[in-house]
């Protein structure tokens, strides 16, 4: 005992200026972790922004809040797919010429309007002008044929709105 005692004594400054060093050391940690604990702090304040309501119920209400967005998601999903299934059906490509149908009869007052849905399915419309009056034919198309005979005008017109 002596002996520990004696070498205490004789390294005593060495000693006392290593526990200096740590406690020093520990020093700047414990400030390093009071600023890590106090943001930490912060960022729960923040998270649970209301004063009466704990983590629990915090956690159950966003929970059922993703739970509704969920349903939410899955409806207008539905939404989108009967409404992608509907757009096929309607009018999305369409072509118009004008031209003169009979001739010494003024300008260009006939027309052919082809109307088609995404399958090519629709109709060309005709309207003939001459000076007697004007008439109008419809014929319709199935996947881009017409099951009656067609004008020049009118298969240019529908390969037009085909190639749309």
């Amino acid at each position: 005992m002596t002996q520990i005692l004696n070498w205490i004594t004789s390294y005593n400054g060495y000693i006392v200026f290593y526990l200096l060093i740590a406690n020093i050391l520990l020093g700047c940690i414990i400030i390093f972790l009071s600023a890590k604990i106090s943001r930490i702090q912060k960022k729960y304040t923040t998270f649970m922004k209301r004063d009466d309501m704990d983590l629990e119920q915090l956690l159950s209400t966003y929970a059922e809040q993703v739970r509704t967005l969920e349903v939410d998601m899955q409806n207008h999903t539905k939404l989108i797919e009967n409404l992608e299934q509907r757009m096929q059906t309607t009018i999305r490509k369409v072509s118009i010429t004008r031209y003169k149908a009979i001739e010494n009869v003024g300008a260009d007052l006939s027309f052919i309007i082809t109307l088609l849905d995404e399958h090519n399915n629709g109709v060309v419309v005709n309207g003939i002008y001459s000076r007697d009056g004007s008439y109008t034919y419809a014929k319709p198309i199935l996947e881009g044929e017409s099951k009656y005979v067609l004008s020049e005008e009118e298969k240019k017109t529908l390969q037009e709105a085909i190639s749309k």
